[in-house]
């Protein structure tokens, strides 16, 4: 019974301190104690302070009267008078003693009885000694309180005046300060009574003081601060339980009505969130059920504990059965376990993973699976949900794209043209082998660079087309590949985005050069025709006047016109031979023969077969190359014909036009970097631009009658052959010049040869 009073007591105790009134009270009236403790003492500590200072000073007084006295009696050495004066004073009931020493701290007069044994006595030590020590170095009134404080002794020095050391009476020198010390003790017992008073009064009042600020404090806390809070507190309660709704805010301008006014708003905060908390926790939960994916909750053990009605109707019932047997067709834990690692760090995960289900786990199910924690009020993951959304559907697709981007890509690798995508700054951003047989690596080079070698956009340009138009467009090209004219027919195609945005344009360019070498080799047989029926019928004439002169010279009998008719049967003959072979070298493919000779001797042999010739002609035929150019491998036959012709057509340029002085005709060649360059050049007719354009074009002869129009095309054919090119740069009425390049293959050296043999 005493023990559960005992324990009760002890509630209502430590209730009755928690409470905040207690605290408030409490606290404040324990600050307010202090503080009045702290006033008393320092009243108390003042006040005696002021008296004992009071007494002091009156100490001093009195000791400069009692110097006074006996001033005349110390100048006049009456020592009876000095003790008189001395004894006298010390017995005024306020004075307890008064004693009068030498310079050496030796007692000379005192207000004791039995004066005539200490007199002249050293003090024993004690506190007379320290006051009384070091006087000539500090001249200063020195006092003490002695007696625990009931006794003042006051220790005046006697200073060395001047009109003391120059008496005749004393023999204290002048270097002399001080000549003693006048000590007086004063009782302090009815001051210490005094001060006992006044520190009882005030203790006194400090504590009435406490007594009524704690009562005030006390009064004030009970119904300005309590009453209040307990209000709050049952709005609190309230609030706990759901109950409480705010109704009239409470009037005032205090704090606790500010308190109480914020306390009601943050009730209706708290009410609204509380709202809205329950609308999101039934949304979220009716989210749980009806998201169209599986969401399972798992625990730390890897049981399921919660799961959705999608998992439901796909898998049944799997509360409290393991995650990775309820719906993954495992024996023990997956391997790479998603749970797993995000109980161990907290984090989300994603996977993508393979179920297989059905009776025998034959079905085979693509699943996207993504992890969260779930984290309780101490930051611990208590469980994770875990997300799994079937994605079977989606990755056959996937394959399938897949498998048709493969088959895509191999088309577009394959197709037998060059492929191309461009961006809309005319950069290639994607290609194909072909075109990258052809053309390089080229990503991110423009498509007018790559394709035509040019600084900038074509004119015409079909992709530029496209990107405004987005329609298909065609467009016949030709373009330069080393030396080479390339004919292209291109198609462009607009690529969109699925916002059906241009985004890019495929460019399909095929090479329709073949096509346009048998186009114009079937053209060129047509004019080939013609013309040969054209100069077969020219031989044809020229032989059937032959005939007829040699006929007439024979019916005649005259040789001289049968020498003629003869010579013009040759001529005709020739014309018929040097035709066929032109029509036959401009016809047919052939390979160069190659041999090791020096092209130098070649040179020299076309320039001593001509040089006569020309000379006739009024022509001078300059030589413009070395003696020797070192063998080298080459086709000298093709070589000679090249010069042949080149020379033949100089030396017809240079008599077309108005005779002059002497025309001249060089013949020059270099070797160098294993290429051999030739050049002839004339002073002659020269050539307009339209003639430059059709030069090297089939029976095109600026001749007439006397050419057949296959010279310079047989040459360009025998100069390509030899994987050279050839240029002609002429000015019409000055001249031409005809450069040829070939590159030469190395002569083999004489053990290889021998080697070979």
């Amino acid at each position: 019974m005493l023990r559960d009073a005992l324990r009760l007591f002890i509630r209502l105790f430590i209730k009755f301190t928690g409470s905040l009134r207690f605290k408030l009270s409490f606290y404040v009236g324990l600050v307010l104690f202090l503080t009045v403790v702290a006033f008393t003492y320092h009243s108390i500590s003042t006040q005696e302070e002021n008296l004992i200072n009071a007494r002091i000073k009156s100490a001093l007084r009195d000791s400069e009267v009692i110097k006074a006295a006996i001033w005349n009696g110390m100048m006049t050495k009456d020592r009876e008078v000095i003790r008189e004066i001395v004894t006298a004073i010390g017995r005024q009931e306020w004075f307890k003693e008064i004693n009068i020493y030498d310079r050496n701290g030796v007692l000379h007069y005192t207000s004791k009885p039995d004066t005539d044994s200490l007199v002249r006595q050293l003090p024993n030590g004690g506190e007379t000694a320290i006051l009384l020590r070091d006087l000539e170095k500090d001249t200063q009134v020195r006092h003490q309180f002695l007696d625990d404080g009931n006794l003042l002794t006051v220790v005046n020095p006697l200073p060395n005046t001047k009109s003391c050391s120059t008496a005749s009476c004393h023999a204290h020198p002048e270097s002399h300060q001080v000549l003693g010390a006048l000590e007086v003790k004063l009782p302090l017992r009815g001051l210490r009574t005094q001060i006992l008073d006044n520190a009882q009064k005030t203790i006194v009042f400090g504590f009435l003081l406490f007594v009524l600020i704690s009562t005030f404090i006390g009064l004030g806390v009970m119904f300005l601060v309590s009453r209040p809070l307990m209000k709050l507190q049952n709005k609190a309660r309230k609030m706990a339980r759901g109950e409480y709704a705010p109704d009239q805010p409470p009037k005032g301008r205090d704090s606790i009505a500010y308190l109480s006014r914020s306390f009601d708003e943050m009730s209706r905060q708290i009410n609204e969130r509380t709202r809205q908390l329950e609308q999101s926790r039934r949304m979220y939960k009716e989210l749980f059920e009806k998201v169209p994916c599986y969401l399972t909750v798992v625990n730390s053990d890897y049981l399921i504990v919660r799961a959705n009605q999608a998992f439901q109707d796909e898998f049944g019932d799997q509360i409290g059965k393991p995650c990775f047997t309820g719906f993954k067709g495992f024996d023990s834990k997956c391997e790479n376990c998603q749970v797993e690692k995000t109980f161990q760090d907290g984090l989300s995960h994603r996977s993508e993973e393979i179920w297989h289900l059905g009776g025998n786990g034959n079905k085979k199910v693509y699943v996207i699976v993504n992890t969260v924690p779930i984290i309780d009020h101490e930051g611990n993951v208590t469980e994770v949900l875990e997300m799994s959304m079937d994605v079977t559907r989606l990755e056959k697709l996937q394959i399938e794209l897949k498998k048709k981007e493969e088959q895509f890509k191999n088309l577009f690798d394959n197709v037998p043209c060059y492929l191309t995508v461009v961006d809309r700054n005319f950069k290639v951003a994607f290609y194909n082998k072909l075109f990258a047989q052809d053309f390089g690596d080229s990503w991110g080079t423009y498509c007018f660079e790559t394709y035509k070698g040019r600084d900038s956009k074509c004119e015409n340009c079909p992709v530029e087309k496209t990107f405004l138009d987005g329609e298909t467009h065609s467009s016949e090209e030709v373009w330069q590949r080393e030396g080479k004219d390339i004919h292209i027919i291109l198609q462009t195609s607009p690529i969109t985005d699925e916002t059906g945005e241009i985004v890019a344009v495929m460019e399909l360019c095929t090479n329709v050069t073949e096509l346009k070498l048998l186009q114009n080799e079937l053209s060129i047989l047509g004019e080939t025709i013609a013309g040969m029926s054209h100069a077969v019928k020219n031989i044809l004439s020229g032989l059937e006047g032959g005939v007829y002169v040699v006929d007439s010279g024979i019916r005649s009998g005259k040789e001289e016109r049968i020498l003629v008719g003869w010579d013009m049967v040759k001529k005709n003959v020739a014309k018929v031979s040097e035709l066929v072979k032109d029509i036959l070298y401009a016809s047919k493919e052939r390979e160069p023969e190659y041999k090791e000779c020096d092209p130098a001797q070649v040179l020299s042999e076309v320039f001593e077969l001509y040089e006569r010739q020309a000379h006739a002609k009024g022509i001078e035929l300059v030589k413009d190359f070395e003696a020797e150019m070192g063998l080298a491998r080459l086709d000298p036959n093709g070589l000679h014909s090249v010069l042949s012709n080149l020379i033949s057509n100089a030396m017809a340029a240079c008599s077309v036009r108005k005779p002059q002085d002497k025309h001249h005709i060089i013949l020059g060649g270099r070797v160098s970097d294993q290429w051999l360059h030739i050049q002839v050049t004339d002073d002659g007719c020269g050539m307009a631009e339209d003639v430059k354009d059709n030069l090297f074009k089939r029976f095109y002869s600026t001749k007439g009658s006397k050419g057949t129009g296959l010279g310079l095309v047989v040459t360009r054919k025998i100069v390509e052959e030899h994987r050279g090119r050839i240029k002609v740069a002429s000015r019409l009425g000055e001249g031409t010049t005809f450069s040829v390049e070939i590159p030469l293959e190395p002569a083999q050296p004489q053990n290889a040869l021998k080697k070979a043999v």
